[in-house]
């Protein structure tokens, strides 16, 4: 991914944490929905006002908005989940167990 599709993405799940639509938040942020569209797929890359705008409408700092975290790989993943679980009460596996098996 490169970085337009990345600060996309990252509007977009911020977007969605709000329960905002796309029509709603460029309306908040004063830009045309197509425009917030091409934002969150990464065809447009948002000006510096623009994320100004953004970060205050989720109420966060524009360093936090540009903070963008990739995915680990699915192995580093594994084994985090595996070291969690490791150390989780047998109840709790359980549960965990029976929520993955439905």
């Amino acid at each position: 991914m490169n970085i337009k599709q990345l600060l996309g993405s990252r509007i977009k799940e911020l977007r969605c944490k709000q329960k905002f639509t796309q029509e709603k938040l460029a309306e908040k942020v004063n830009i045309a929905t197509k425009h917030q569209s091409c934002i969150e797929t990464g065809k447009n890359f948002p000006s510096a006002d623009l994320i100004e705008r953004y970060a205050k409408i989720f109420n966060i700092s524009p360093t936090e908005l540009l903070t963008i975290k990739t995915k680990e790989p699915k192995e580093v993943m594994v084994e985090r989940i595996y070291q969690k679980l490791k150390q989780t009460s047998y109840e709790d596996v359980y549960k965990i167990y029976k929520l993955l098996s439905d």
